[in-house]
């Protein structure tokens, strides 16, 4: 009888943390493949470290921002709801995905407001950069 009971009370406990390691999994999957975050971060250093001591375009139009130096030039466009970044016009790095809306404003002669609305599953998130 108390071997019956104390393999009940196994299977009781079993039972409960059950539904508790399905919802920390998904709680876990969804965290492992949300990307936008770090794409977010490494698309706000890039931006920092190519607007330093460069002539900045922007067409609000088009959606492009361009940074020139000397002969080079880097420019950032949204193309099929993704920023691409293509360097002298050859090339297109995908830095950024699901991406709603890229709006472009000039602020004053140094600075301008990036506004960039991604959409993560069912939520969009809302990004305020200023270069």
């Amino acid at each position: 009888m108390i071997e019956m009971l104390l393999s009940l009370s196994f299977l009781l406990i079993i039972l409960v943390l059950i539904p508790l390691l399905i919802k920390s999994i998904y709680v876990f999957k969804e965290n492992a493949f949300n990307h936008s975050d770090y794409e977010m971060i490494m698309f706000r250093k890039d931006l920092a470290d190519e607007s330093k001591d460069t002539k900045i375009d922007i067409n609000d139009f088009h959606r492009k921002i361009k940074f020139s130096r000397g002969n080079s030039s880097v420019e950032y466009t949204l193309m099929n709801s993704k920023i691409y970044k293509s360097i002298n016009g050859k090339g297109n790095i995908t830095l950024l995905n699901n991406v709603e809306n890229f709006k472009l404003r000039r602020i004053n002669e140094n600075s301008i407001l990036i506004n960039i609305d991604i959409r993560t599953g069912g939520k969009i998130i809302h990004e305020e950069i200023y270069i």
